[in-house]
């Protein structure tokens, strides 16, 4: 089974979230507040691993690319 796409994977743990955020305010019972919890880290699982799996690649280094918009803080790869 292919995975969503990371946009879409993203985009649905933050609207779970907000479900789980929502329904302390909303005093929902504590049996839909606990599923939404647990589906909350569920959710953030799928889209940790799914960011891993990620294909997506750079040529940039981290030590040439380190603080770009402050040349004070740039590492030069010698720390």
């Amino acid at each position: 089974m292919k995975c969503r796409n990371l946009k879409t994977v993203i985009g649905i743990t933050a609207i779970v979230t907000a479900l789980y955020v929502t329904s302390m305010f909303l005093e929902m019972p504590l049996e839909i507040m606990l599923a939404l919890l647990g589906l909350t880290f569920v959710a953030h699982v799928w889209m940790v691993i799914r960011i891993l799996k990620d294909p997506y690649s750079t040529d940039k280094t981290f030590d040439e690319f380190f603080y770009q918009d402050r040349e004070d803080l740039r590492r030069n790869g010698n720390e």
